[in-house]
């Protein structure tokens, strides 16, 4: 009977799957792609592809009347072994069709037309196999939602774990685990704006966990967007044998230092004219770092009018019954609390410097004089995040 169901799952597979031989140089795994829009792929907790190392591309159609955008596209329940990439104008910033489009304005947009979009994992583990990175989304593509995922395996290519190429945007990691090996940063953003990943778990980030930058010139592509307005939030990092130079999050971590900057000149737009990174205006909030000394390594901010911990998000006051908070001599007294109290304290650039759970609302800390703290309070169901300044 289980061999039975096996195939029939192949047989349904192969009405929307084209199958391909072909593998863009990167490995020997099976390619399977994707183009047809409302397509499901529920594997009901098995493995996809029989557990065979598989390169699962979601693409759009290029016609000669122009792209056909592929839509709608939901995989859940699945293990992968192998990779995805999600591509339309072209596999990666370097690509022909990314490049060409490059030259001249509207770029940003053009890319994202052609981009799938609206593609949702739910409930997939992804293990790393055959060199391939994890998850990779090309140019343009948007609206792609990552919950309740596991990124587990070896990544032995030179690719982090997520890679979120030019022009790409808008998409969503919630609730994830990253415990891939890998030899760089966990989760790349590149030139990748208005992206949410919140309340993810970065299990093994020894190489860096979530990075903004924008690769000027790489290929000769003019880069048009840069990182910005992306909300990083509600994570927890495992910084546990940091790497010298490296950082849980790191807003701006190239900005220029590479010697392929220069490769895109002539062109009065983009990286063309300015090889910066440009990672601004993003909000990182409430996240946990866990293995590290006095915050070291913690958030590395390189980029400007970069919110780090507000309270838009978290602040849940009570009229009748708010908090009020009093420090002496080192000492934080909170008042109007009844039971356990969950506390964490930030300093002013995110780092956490205190998380624990008082018993008797009384906690004694080591507050510096002139310096700005952030202390996120959870009692019962209420939240708050104060402000407090040390005179």
């Amino acid at each position: 009977m289980k061999a039975f169901k096996s195939k029939l799952i192949q047989f349904a597979l192969s009405i929307f799957f084209f199958l391909c031989s072909f593998n863009y140089g990167y490995s020997q795994s099976e390619q399977i792609t994707i183009d047809k829009s409302d397509t499901v792929i529920d594997c009901k907790g098995g493995y996809f592809n029989d557990g065979k190392s598989t390169y699962l591309v979601i693409s759009s159609i290029n016609t000669t009347n122009g792209w056909i955008q592929t839509k709608n596209i939901t995989i859940q329940n699945c293990t992968i072994k192998g990779g995805i990439r999600i591509l339309g104008l072209g596999k990666n910033g370097q690509a022909a069709g990314v490049k060409e489009s490059s030259f001249s304005l509207g770029h940003t947009e053009r890319a994202k037309a052609a981009a799938p979009t609206n593609i949702k994992f739910s409930n997939v583990i992804i293990e790393a196999t055959d060199g391939l990175t994890p998850m990779y989304l090309a140019p343009g593509t948007t609206y792609v939602t990552v919950e309740n995922c596991t990124f587990s395996g070896v990544n032995t290519g030179s690719g982090p774990v997520v890679y979120l190429d030019a022009e790409s945007g808008d998409n969503t990691f919630r609730n994830n685990i990253f415990r891939t090996t890998v030899g760089r940063e966990v989760l790349a953003c590149d030139g990748s704006a208005n992206n949410v990943i919140d309340g993810n778990k970065f299990e093994t980030a020894a190489k860096g966990g979530i990075y903004l930058y924008r690769n000027c010139g790489e290929g000769g592509t003019v880069r048009h967007q840069t990182p910005n307005h992306n909300t990083i939030s509600n994570n927890t990092f495992n910084l546990n044998g940091l790497s010298l130079g490296s950082y849980g999050i790191w807003l701006g971590s190239r900005n220029g230092n590479r010697n392929y900057c220069d490769d895109d000149i002539g062109y009065a737009f983009g990286s063309s004219i300015d090889n910066h990174d440009f990672a601004d205006y993003n909000i990182v909030n409430s996240n946990i770092f866990e293995g590290t000394i006095f915050g070291i390594g913690q958030i590395k901010n390189d980029g400007q009018n970069n919110l780090i911990n507000v309270s838009s998000d978290i602040n849940n006051t009570n009229a009748d019954n708010e908090l009020k908070i009093s420090i002496f001599n080192g000492t934080v007294v909170l008042n109007n609390l009844i039971g356990d109290t969950s506390i964490r304290v930030f300093d002013y650039t995110g780092r956490v410097l205190i998380n624990k759970v008082l018993t008797n609302n009384i906690l004694e800390f080591p507050f510096a004089s002139k310096q700005i703290y952030f202390i996120y309070v959870s009692n019962g169901a209420r939240t708050w995040i104060k402000k407090v300044i040390v005179k």
